[in-house]
């Protein structure tokens, strides 16, 4: 099963190119863990943003280790799907990427959108 999450709000103040995420985004994905907690997952996948790499750490702590794609770092249909069609079908997959790479995985493949 493939599983998609948003990444958690970003800091806008520092680092205009690749913020991290806000206290605020640390708390919601703290709440949004322990919410979604029954869900185990096999691997997890992020782009090379920060925020979108520290929302799929909170989500996954140390028990997996989250792998990064270049893929997953902007919204080019083509490379997003070629990336999502070379996962295991048999694995439970965790997804962290922006609105915009999460609405194209969405409206592409099945998948479960976690909120």
């Amino acid at each position: 099963m493939l599983y998609v999450v948003k990444s958690f709000k970003e800091d806008n103040i520092s680092n205009k190119n690749n913020p991290p995420l806000s206290e605020e985004g640390v708390q919601f994905g703290k709440n949004f863990k322990l919410r979604n907690n029954r869900v185990k997952f096999d691997k997890c996948y992020t782009s090379y943003l920060l925020k979108d790499f520290g929302s799929a750490l909170i989500l996954v702590g140390d028990k997996l280790i989250v792998e990064r794609s270049h893929s997953l770092d902007n919204a080019k249909k083509e490379e997003v799907t070629d990336f999502i069609k070379s996962l295991p079908i048999d694995a439970s997959i965790l997804i962290v990427a922006s609105d915009e790479v999460v609405s194209m995985i969405k409206d592409s493949f099945d998948c479960m959108e976690l909120k």
